[in-house]
């Protein structure tokens, strides 16, 4: 066999391999997406109260629940990860428009607790932020767009469930 044939049919099985296992992969994260999108998205669902982008400057309605589940927001986001300053409101409820679901832990909770929660959180996989709350008022509260749990105890399961389950599935998905 001439070294031009062999180069020919190992470029055709090089192709045929990428292509079934394309397509194998794709399958697979298909399968996936629809395991997800087939589970009841977890918490209280609450009134949408729309995803109007307003000014930095501009005053808004103030938000029907605490945290914010929905609602005007400003242009830009959160960014995903575990945040050790305050982030406005305006910004986490455009991430989660885009599909973040948020963990929110009362300022001044035990250490020892917000361990607990940063490592379920970090042991979650997913589009996702945590951060502390001033006037929560309890331990922890999980959001995502036009949901809302919140637990009167650390349960790490539940942590990790609701982000899994609520996170990217949202009005829109891009960037958070």
């Amino acid at each position: 066999m001439k070294t031009e044939h062999k180069v020919f049919i190992g470029i055709g099985l090089l192709t045929l391999v990428i292509i079934v296992g394309g397509t194998l992969l794709s399958t697979k994260e298909g399968v996936k997406k629809q395991e997800k999108l087939s589970k009841t998205m977890m918490g209280e669902k609450m009134a949408d109260e729309g995803a109007v982008h307003v000014a930095r400057d501009k005053a808004h309605p103030a938000y029907k629940t605490n945290p914010p589940t929905s609602g005007p927001h400003w242009v830009g986001v959160a960014g995903a990860g575990i945040k050790s300053e305050p982030v406005a409101d305006e910004l986490v409820v455009h991430s989660m428009e885009h599909g973040a679901a948020v963990v929110w832990y009362r300022e001044g909770l035990d250490q020892g607790e917000i361990e607990k929660i940063t490592e379920a959180f970090n042991s979650s996989s997913g589009k996702k932020i945590m951060l502390a709350r001033k006037d929560l008022d309890v331990p922890v509260a999980l959001t995502s767009w036009g949901y809302l749990l919140k637990l009167n105890t650390v349960d790490e399961a539940k942590i990790k469930e609701f982000i899994e389950t609520n996170n990217d599935r949202a009005p829109e998905s891009a960037i958070i």
